[in-house]
């Protein structure tokens, strides 16, 4: 069960999904939307830095059963606007894609399958000219098995 292996398949993805988007950044330029894994990257205060759009995973936790691990992950989709008219419609410009191209291919990788639902957020309460919204995923991912003495001896030949 290797977590950080399951983001990075999941960056993979999410490039895969939004690499043709074109979206407006603060300084006027239009570009696809950074993929950060965790959180972005620190910032330095002198310079402006134009990381939104933005797409960013997260994991929030997993949980293993007798039968599964089970990962849940939010995924934080940002854009920029400062039409309120427009803002929410360039949010969906990143979110649309991702959740087509998630449910089109639930298999992440080699080991890795999205079980639904899938749930998304957009909050009535934005800060533009920023907007948010998110995707929380229950991932199924692989189990480590108990390995009792049985198993042992079988596997050294007794």
């Amino acid at each position: 069960m290797n977590v950080d292996a399951l983001m990075e398949n999941l960056v993979s993805t999410l490039t895969a999904a939004t690499h043709t988007l074109q979206l407006p950044t603060k300084s006027g330029k239009y570009t696809t939307p950074k993929i950060a894994k965790g959180y972005l990257p620190a910032k330095n205060p002198k310079e402006q830095q134009d990381d939104i759009p933005c797409v960013i995973v997260r994991l929030l936790g997993d949980e293993t059963t007798d039968s599964e691990t089970t990962a849940q992950v939010k995924i934080i989709c940002i854009a920029y606007s400062e039409d309120d008219e427009q803002g929410w419609r360039e949010l969906l410009t990143i979110m649309n894609p991702i959740k087509t191209h998630l449910l089109a291919k639930r298999n992440i990788g080699d080991c890795y399958r999205i079980t639904l639902p899938i749930k998304r957020e957009i909050p009535e309460e934005q800060g533009p000219p920023e907007w948010y919204g998110t995707f929380t995923l229950n991932i199924e991912i692989p189990t480590v098995q108990e390995v009792n003495e049985d198993v042992r001896g079988f596997l050294a030949g007794k």
